[in-house]
């Protein structure tokens, strides 16, 4: 190691403690890894003293991506087999932060495009539910709608109104109902692979902070994503129509009872009209 420079260095030791292999095992280092560390008053030598590291990287991270992505393990039928997964993943995508609840931001990425997992479209839809899970659990809090907002608004107004959600609330379309794969893996159950069919939920954190997984109609996902877009009440309305090919009449229609339930779960945190 004689003549580098500190960064060289530090590339020598990332490379070692991401490795995959036991230092033990690895005696075409052992002469580098003598030269920039020494043996412990105890006894370790300077492999050993580096593979504390090595497996502090691998224990903590690979425990992390379990805690974060069950519905993956339960599809994949079991740990042993998400270690592959993930131990594959954090060689493509090494931790860029000490922030653990960001390691698996490019999961769904990952999965979506490496062999074999990139194959099962059910994988996809696992790790999207999973991080969208996440995202739900580390959004920021929100004060409570207030509904008195609304007594004071002209009819009038409300094509013009701007809604704005929960910063929790994930909008998800999926081509399975993994959110059903992952409620049985969390209860304990017996796990069985969801048939395909399009699916519509929107993940969200409650005033109590558990997380959940709302099973919502197409159009009504429709409309609340283009709200969450930015679009006035009314432009969504429409759409929300041509989108999935309603009659804005009934979209209309059935606004009243899609918005009650959306205040009802805590999705809304506020209604704005615009200025008279």
């Amino acid at each position: 190691m004689a003549g580098r420079d500190l960064g060289d260095l530090q590339r020598f030791v990332t490379d070692v403690v991401r490795g995959g292999t036991p230092l033990a095992a690895r005696e075409d280092l052992a002469a580098e890894v003598d030269a920039i560390a020494l043996p412990s008053p105890r006894g370790m030598t300077p492999r050993d003293r580096l593979e504390v590291y090595r497996e502090g990287f691998w224990g903590r991270h690979l425990a992390s991506l379990e805690e974060d992505f069950p519905t993956i393990i339960a599809l994949l039928g079991g740990k042993d087999a998400f270690r592959r997964l993930a131990t594959a993943y954090l060689a493509a995508f090494p931790p860029r932060t000490w922030d653990l609840q960001r390691l698996g931001a490019d999961m769904t990425e990952f999965v979506g495009t490496r062999v074999p997992w990139s194959d099962d479209p059910l994988v996809h839809d696992a790790a999207r539910l999973d991080w969208a899970f996440m995202e739900a659990f580390d959004a920021p809090d929100a004060p409570p709608f207030d509904p008195r907002v609304l007594s004071s608004a002209p009819e009038d107004a409300w094509p013009g109104a701007l809604v704005d959600f929960h910063p929790s609330v994930r909008p998800l379309m999926l081509r399975h109902a993994a959110h059903l794969l992952r409620e049985a893996a969390r209860r304990g159950e017996q796990t069985k692979r969801p048939a395909h069919a399009p699916t519509h939920l929107i993940v969200h954190r409650d005033a109590a902070c558990f997380l959940h997984a709302v099973e919502i109609e197409p159009p009504a996902l429709a409309l609340l994503e283009s709200l969450r877009g930015g679009a006035p009440l009314g432009d969504a309305c429409e759409a929300c129509a041509r989108a999935t090919s309603q009659d804005p009449l009934d979209v209309g229609d059935r606004l009243g009872g899609w918005f009650q339930d959306w205040t009802a779960l805590g999705w809304v945190r506020a209604v704005r009209f615009p200025a008279p």
